[in-house]
């Protein structure tokens, strides 16, 4: 996210962010440049004549009208996240809540922020300004990508990156060129440790990544084919320098990661199962993971990404969640539903 610098009508800086919160119709605007807000929701308010349906666009043009007339409010300089959220009713609700000292700082420079860049008309090719925005599933994207999304690490051609779809730092520059032998790989992969150089860009926390079995990877076409060919599981690539795909093959990696780690339960389980033994484990049953998540005996689960209101549900008790995507057909973690859990102790989750 970068900060949103505006001049309004009433000559007063202001610096602001636009958010999306959990609904439908809702914006993400972001801006580093001087001009006034009028300007800036003419221009989106003009683009959104592309919507399709009536209602929509008088959705649009509401959150627009409301926007600018927050901006037009704001009294002196402020660093602040503006959200706009549908009320359901044909209209919304714009907030304005106070950035935090960490947030300012990453907005103001701290990481990159990855996307189309938007510039006022009279920008010449010395601006250094420019806003973003995003629209309904969009908005629910960058939010979540900006708030919460676990960051990859990747090696490319310049650097090591942590990076999510949206924001991504570089960490540690490669003055002579990218690693060229698996022997110089390992090096580099033995110390990128949390902090030292790996650095965090969450907008939520101050946690820096460290490497586990699939957050790692090359990325780009300069790794040497013999290099592609002898890396270990621990470390990936993808010939691609994309944001959106190279968090994509990241994304792709951890679900594989923890389908293993999900039928390493289920074949205990199926132990515990021919020695006689109450479930520590189980599988495949909705009903009982419910009963177990609404009793707190949870003490995992790995659910399958369509498992959409259990989902739900297991995020709002904060229950250790872990949730699989893509196709799971064939494999054993589908065979058992596509649900499996531990408990914290063994019972019989029938009597709930």
């Amino acid at each position: 996210m970068a900060c949103l610098q505006l001049t309004s009508h009433n000559a007063l800086t202001v610096r602001f962010v636009i958010l999306p919160i959990a609904s439908v119709y809702i914006f993400y605007l972001s801006l580093t440049f001087k001009f006034s807000c009028e300007m800036v929701v003419k221009g989106l308010k003009a683009d959104s004549r592309k919507v399709s349906s009536h209602k929509r666009r008088e959705l649009y043009w509401d959150a627009y009208g409301k926007m600018s007339s927050k901006c037009a409010a704001i009294d002196g300089a402020a660093h602040v996240l503006m959200t706009y959220k549908a009320d359901g009713e044909g209209g919304g609700i714009v907030e304005i809540v106070d950035l935090t000292k960490r947030q300012r700082g990453l907005v103001g420079g701290g990481c990159e922020i990855m996307g189309r860049k938007i510039k006022p008309p009279e920008a010449d090719a010395t601006y250094k300004s420019w806003c973003m925005a995003w629209s309904e599933n969009s908005a629910m994207e960058a939010w979540d990508d900006l708030m919460s999304d676990e960051p990859c690490v990747y090696a490319a051609a310049d650097g090591v990156f942590c990076a999510t779809r949206h924001k991504r730092v570089m960490c540690n520059g490669f003055s002579s060129g990218p690693p060229k032998t698996m022997k110089d790989i390992e090096a580099l992969v033995a110390d990128l440790k949390p902090d030292n150089p790996l650095r965090s860009i969450s907008f939520a926390g101050n946690n820096a990544p460290s490497l586990n079995p699939y957050n790692f990877f090359l990325a780009g076409s300069w790794v040497p084919a013999a290099v592609v060919a002898a890396l270990p599981a621990h470390i990936g690539h993808v010939a691609s320098t994309s944001s959106l795909e190279l968090y994509s093959y990241f994304q792709t990696r951890k679900s594989m990661q923890l389908l293993r780690e999900a039928e390493q339960l289920i074949a205990q389980m199926l132990v515990d199962v021919n020695k006689g033994l109450m479930p520590l484990i189980s599988a495949s049953s909705m009903k009982e993971a419910a009963a177990a998540r609404k009793n707190s005996l949870m003490k995992k689960v790995y659910a399958h990404e369509s498992k959409t209101k259990f989902i739900e549900s297991a995020r709002v008790d904060e229950v250790d969640l872990q949730v699989i995507s893509g196709n799971i057909e064939g494999t054993k973690f589908g065979e058992y539903g596509g649900i499996v859990f531990e408990l914290f102790y063994r019972a019989d989750l029938s009597v709930f």
